[in-house]
């Protein structure tokens, strides 16, 4: 199996997923911040929007798009935001 069918077949299974988790709608800079967001809370706190900003999924977004998705993400009630500048998933 080469290297680009592993890879084709990882982004029909991340598809999938998506779809299966009610995500497939999201923009991919929204994906990214949400995955960055997810962690944090599935370790048992909340992270900074420096941290997001730092996080291997997200370093290569501008800041105006990073904010622009915890924007939407907080409108879609996706995400919470329990105090200044720290973000948690919605269970």
């Amino acid at each position: 199996m080469s290297k680009f069918n592993t890879f084709t077949q990882l982004k029909e299974l991340m598809f999938a997923m998506e779809q299966d988790l009610g995500i497939s709608e999201l923009s991919e800079p929204e994906k990214c911040v949400f995955s960055c967001i997810v962690q944090a809370t599935e370790a048992g706190g909340s992270i900074t929007t420096k941290a997001i900003e730092h996080h291997m999924l997200t370093s290569n977004l501008s800041r105006p798009t990073l904010f622009r998705a915890i924007k939407q993400l907080l409108a879609k009630d996706i995400i919470t935001q329990p105090s200044h500048g720290k973000y948690v998933a919605n269970a």
